[in-house]
């Protein structure tokens, strides 16, 4: 388990409030300190990643750690978000983990294509979550000084 000062903050697109729920449970039972925020759809998703709407509080609203991105979501779909994020060049560029109940080979290269780190099929287990919190955030966090927090 990693004690930290400041949690990983995890920004959760998804619009199902019953998903978001089993996200925050497994999320929980995979032992890191988090902090997680959620997105309705990718037009709340943009608003948060630019501190606009809602999300104009950056100090309520900080910049995600780690995405976690399903596909299949009203105004604007994952695949969009992806082609947007792309677009705009987050720098530094954050993970972003696809987490969608679609298994299809074609949405996995083609969510890859556009810049997804990860592709995993609902729900995600304790253990896919810790695995990927591992992973990815670490690097993001080194790249902006708050390993030392961790």
């Amino acid at each position: 388990m990693i004690s930290s000062a400041q949690p990983i903050i995890i920004l959760l697109v998804e619009d199902s409030p019953d998903d978001a729920f089993f996200f925050r449970r497994a999320v929980q039972k995979s032992g890191f300190a988090t902090e997680t925020h959620v997105a309705a759809d990718g037009v709340e998703a943009m608003d948060y990643v630019l501190n606009k709407g809602q999300f104009t509080d950056a100090a309520a609203y900080p910049p995600p750690d780690i995405i976690f991105l399903d596909l299949k979501l009203p105004h604007c779909n994952g695949f969009e978000l992806l082609e947007w994020m792309r677009l705009h060049g987050e720098r530094p560029r954050t993970p972003v983990v696809v987490l969608s109940s679609s298994s299809q080979t074609e949405d996995q290269e083609r969510a890859e294509a556009l810049g997804a780190a990860l592709f995993l099929t609902k729900p995600a287990a304790p253990e896919q979550l810790r695995h990927v919190l591992q992973k990815y955030p670490v690097a993001r966090l080194e790249a902006t000084g708050r390993e030392n927090s961790i």
